[in-house]
């Protein structure tokens, strides 16, 4: 695949690069990228991954901010490739057992009760997720206020 091709400018200063199982594809060395890129979904975790600017006079604060970032891009990529590798065989398997039975096709009525049965056994996992989510993402903000205010006080 050839990555130039897949480069496309959108309106805000991001680029889209080819998409990654489970790394990120570098077309170019990370400090000779002008903007965030951002790539074709993964084809299991249904998540975009971000390739992000490393700016070339990147202060301590800066790059924490940033390594941060891919830290939690990366806890991310993990957890939904887990539960959606999970959610696929599990699904198979219900779809295996009602075929075994005699059933010919499945109608969104029987897989319903997967659907349930699934979301209810993973109830807690998703709720943990939600709260780890939230967490990180304050962390994010208040590392990137940090950057802002230090960039203004140092202008």
């Amino acid at each position: 695949m050839n990555t130039k091709s897949n480069l496309l400018l959108i309106k805000y200063p991001v680029k889209t690069i080819c998409s990654f199982c489970t790394k990120i594809s570098k077309p170019k060395a990370q400090n000779e990228i002008n903007f965030d890129q951002i790539g074709n979904p993964d084809p299991i975790s249904h998540l975009r991954p971000i390739l992000f600017k490393k700016p070339f006079n990147e202060s301590k604060l800066e790059k924490e901010y940033r390594e941060a970032r891919e830290n939690i891009q990366l806890w991310n990529q993990t957890f939904w490739t887990k539960h959606n590798k999970s959610f696929i065989q599990e699904r198979s398997k219900f779809q295996e057992t009602l075929k075994a039975q005699g059933k010919t096709s499945l109608t969104a009525d029987d897989m319903s009760v997967f659907y349930k049965y699934f979301l209810d056994k993973n109830w807690r996992l998703h709720f943990d997720y939600n709260i780890s989510w939230y967490k990180k993402n304050i962390y994010l903000l208040l590392l990137e206020l940090k950057v802002k205010i230090s960039k203004l006080t140092f202008r």
